[in-house]
């Protein structure tokens, strides 16, 4: 969508980026990117344009969750899953979900994320071991989801449980104004640190037959057609950020630092060896989630390996990149003096989101060779 990235962009460079350290030392929520972003539009991205939203296509998210990722990744991850809760909800979204859910989303009214991951059920988040019953023309949940990104500051959860009794899985979407909804903890990872990424508890909350997204038992197809492209897809995206302000700021450094014979950091084979492979990862990386996000775009059959594909090579990337980052900063980098070190505790997190890239690598190994997933 012609001038999305820009747009992004701009937003990053000005409101975003100047925010992150204080993001990540105080662990504060990314309130003010995520107003910016809403402000301009870009929270609906993937929201139809009948629902007031920009109706873009994966291309376009990875765009800008690349752009989020350069300059915040706190931002970037708040951001993407609240893209990946109104495109399940947009997927099959009644037109009374549209007007009270979707189109306040759109202009980030409204912020949605994914209460998808349990404890028990770990990287396996489709198949979810919640409590879930009906009663009274209502769905009553019980339970504890984890990993909540935007928990307590979101409005709208939609959460992945077996509540309609019909083979497959339901997405239903709570809202915290229902008695029974609280929030616990805070979160306490070693990167992306204002995301809050915390506990969602459920006790024998009533949730109107309405909230239901779909027909009973969509849920799991909307899990691996819609969740899973549009998460994979972002999540490249923000890794690729990641990698390239880290890329970007260590070359600056390189070009800066001097020994006392006057020699340029920069001008040691070495160093200059190590920006050059930095380079190589992060557009390398680049390149396979553009391809991946037009195959998933055009409906391709290659789609689904291609963006197994990319979340790995990004997240790897980002991790890799970070890693020579600091070896290159030296004790510059290992201190708060320089973002880098943020960069690197950041991209640690890539791999192990679910489908973490062990999981997807097993996955496209039974692609490859024709064996069924599960």
């Amino acid at each position: 969508m012609e001038g999305t990235a820009t747009k992004a962009r701009d937003i990053a460079t000005d409101i975003v980026r100047p925010n992150a350290e204080t993001v990540d030392r105080k662990r504060r929520y990314p309130k003010e990117g995520l107003a910016a972003l809403g402000k301009a539009g870009l929270m609906g991205v993937l929201v139809p344009q009948t629902a007031g939203g920009l109706g873009g296509s994966l291309g376009d998210l990875a765009q800008v969750c690349e752009q989020l990722g350069w300059a915040c990744a706190s931002t970037a991850m708040c951001f993407l899953m609240h893209a990946c809760g109104t495109a399940v909800i947009g997927a099959k979204a009644t037109s009374d979900q549209t007007a009270a859910w979707l189109t306040p989303a759109a202009k980030g009214k409204a912020i949605a994320t994914l209460a998808f991951s349990e404890r028990g059920s770990g990287a396996h988040f489709y198949a979810p071991e919640i409590s879930a019953t009906t009663k009274n023309g209502s769905f009553v949940l019980s339970g504890r989801k984890s990993f909540v990104t935007s928990g307590g500051h979101a409005s709208l959860y939609p959460l992945l449980v077996n509540a309609s009794g019909e083979p497959g899985l339901d997405v239903i979407v709570v809202t915290p104004d229902l008695d029974g909804v609280a929030f616990e903890g805070s979160w306490d990872g070693i990167g992306m640190a204002g995301n809050s990424s915390i506990a969602m508890t459920l006790d024998d909350v009533h949730v109107p037959r309405a909230n239901i997204v779909g027909a009973e038992g969509d849920g799991q197809s909307l899990v691996f057609d819609v969740v899973a492209p549009t998460f994979l897809i972002g999540l490249a995206g923000v890794n690729v950020g990641i990698g390239q302000a880290a890329l970007e700021e260590t070359t600056e450094h390189a070009k800066s630092r001097r020994y006392p014979t006057g020699q340029a950091l920069a001008e040691v084979q070495a160093i200059q060896m190590g920006l050059a492979d930095m380079s190589i990862a992060v557009e390398g990386a680049r390149r396979l989630l553009v391809e991946a996000a037009r195959a998933a775009d055009a409906g391709e059959e290659t789609a689904l390996p291609l963006v197994m594909q990319a979340k790995i090579a990004a997240t790897e990337a980002a991790a890799a990149v970070t890693e020579r980052a600091m070896r290159i900063g030296g004790g510059q980098a290992y201190s708060r003096s320089m973002p880098i070190e943020r960069h690197w505790r950041d991209a640690r997190a890539g791999a192990v989101m679910a489908p973490t890239n062990d999981v997807l690598r097993e996955w496209l190994g039974k692609i490859l060779t024709g064996l069924p997933l599960f």
